[in-house]
């Protein structure tokens, strides 16, 4: 990640790199008609880039990169010897497996390595400045003016399909290494060509006409409106795709062309008459909305139901309480069912659940389940008065479990925890008899935090004290 944040920056330099995925339609707009009459837009992408630019050149090509910009970008302190370090051992340390077996990748940039896009993009960028950007044919040329890329996709303008693979050619054999490829897609007469989510065509005098665009194999699959997300997380979604739509369609065709789309998407997703959250058409924004500084704190909350949404929101507005609630995505079906590693199985933490002291007191999974929210019930207490305590933790319900148990056995080696005060008051110099229960699961803090809450409040366990809402509260406000 360090060396993502310390290379990333290195692409404003870059003046074909996009920032914005529709400023080539702002280009476009920006021209003379005259200067793009006789032309065709056109847009080709690099086969396999990743893949195909090498790991010394890309080093080669971001050190030349920093070495021009150090000082006009957040170094963290480090020096340029630091850098080449990191990329080193970063690039040429990738492993991967396939089919039970480790391989070690030389070729190519790896994917899902943080650095790899921005690398990527660099050593494209240099071929591309040392032949594009260097020809005099092409200094103060259109075709310059135009050109634009997002990673591996690229918009161009070319009289013919001839002079836009000369172009493509041009870029490929600055590659020293010969390895870079370009499919061209260039329209016939009077037909669109496909960037990104756009749609572009330059007719003969030079107009531009542009247009929403999703790819025909794209199942047009978004947020749901059944979804378990917030009244005001679909509504921003619905709104994004009308405003999108309205931003790149050129005229009132095919504005009507692009919304139509993007009523398709969201009918498909469950919205009923998706216009009502068209308010570009209606109600003109002057900006973002900005809170005042009113002193307020933010409260994140895991979203439930809108009914317990507004009965929140309600309770804080009627009690005048200075905090502002933000309810965040709850469990969702793919954080409970789908799992990176499926065939794994849980194993208890000792190897051996026999040996165990944890396995045998829990009532599902295993000693090495992480990310728990647990109840801990005393054994030593009568049936009539159960002893509990309900608690959470992001390490293995092992570790937890062996603090507790340890706290029990010998109260005064952990004076702090509950089910050691409850056997040093209780049940003096007796052993530790204790059963653990897994209530819920999560990898995420304010998820646990706010199971943990609702069970103590649900369940009244009576070795719970009031330090616990302190720390819920800590994860729960953030203050601004």
């Amino acid at each position: 990640i360090l060396t993502a944040h310390l290379i990333t920056p290195l692409l404003k330099f870059l003046p074909m790199n996009m920032t914005n995925i529709h400023e080539h339609i702002v280009t476009l707009n920006n021209m003379e008609k005259r200067s793009l009459a006789g032309y065709s837009f056109y847009t080709a992408d690099v086969s396999a880039l990743f893949t195909n630019v090498t790991v010394d050149m890309c080093i080669s090509n971001i050190l030349d990169l920093a070495h021009k910009h150090w000082r006009e970008v957040n170094t963290f302190g480090l020096h340029l010897e630091d850098l080449k370090d990191l990329l080193e051992v970063g690039f040429t340390n990738a492993f991967f497996t396939f089919n039970q077996r480790l391989y070690w990748q030389i070729q190519g940039v790896f994917m899902g390595y943080c650095p790899s896009p921005p690398a990527a993009i660099i050593r494209l960028s240099t071929c591309e400045l040392n032949s594009l950007y260097t020809d005099r044919h092409y200094i103060g040329n259109p075709i310059l003016k135009i050109y634009s890329r997002y990673v591996d996709d690229g918009g161009f303008i070319a009289k013919t399909k001839e002079e836009a693979l000369r172009v493509c050619a041009l870029i490929a054999e600055a590659d020293s290494d010969r390895n870079i490829k370009w499919d061209v897609d260039f329209p016939g007469k009077g037909e669109y060509t496909a960037f990104l989510d756009t749609e572009i065509m330059i007719t003969e005098e030079g107009e531009v006409r542009s247009r929403y665009y999703r790819k025909p194999m794209n199942k047009g699959i978004t947020l749901h409106y059944k979804s378990h997300h917030s009244e005001s997380t679909k509504t921003a979604v619905a709104r994004n795709y009308y405003k999108v739509a309205r931003e790149v369609s050129s005229d009132t065709s095919q504005r009507e062309y692009s919304l139509n789309k993007v009523d398709s998407i969201l009918m498909k997703n469950g919205y009923r008459s998706p216009r009502k959250y068209d308010t570009s058409s209606t109600t003109r924004r002057s900006g973002k909305k900005k809170f005042s500084d009113d002193g307020k704190v933010t409260a994140c909350i895991p979203y439930t139901t809108k009914h317990d949404a507004n009965r929140i929101r309600n309770y804080i507005k009627s009690r005048h309480i200075p905090v502002r609630p933000i309810f965040t995505p709850g469990k969702t079906l793919k954080s409970t069912l789908c799992s990176s590693r499926p065939l794994d199985k849980t194993q208890c933490t000792m190897s051996n659940p026999d040996l165990c002291k944890v396995c045998p007191l829990t009532n599902k999974g295993s000693c090495s389940t992480k990310g728990v929210v647990y109840e801990v019930t005393c054994g030593r207490c009568s049936e009539n008065v159960k002893s509990t305590y309900i608690g959470e933790t992001s390490r293995t319900l092992h570790s937890r479990a062996s603090e507790h148990l340890r706290a029990a056995s010998n109260p005064p080696s952990q004076p702090h925890n509950a089910i050691g005060q409850h056997y040093a008051v209780k049940h003096p110099n007796a052993d530790a008899s204790l059963q653990f229960r897994i209530l819920d699961t999560s990898t995420r803090v304010l998820d646990r935090k706010a199971s943990e809450a609702i069970n103590i409040y649900i369940k009244q366990p009576n070795l719970n004290d009031k330090c616990e809402l302190e720390q819920i509260v800590k994860y729960i406000v953030k203050k601004e």
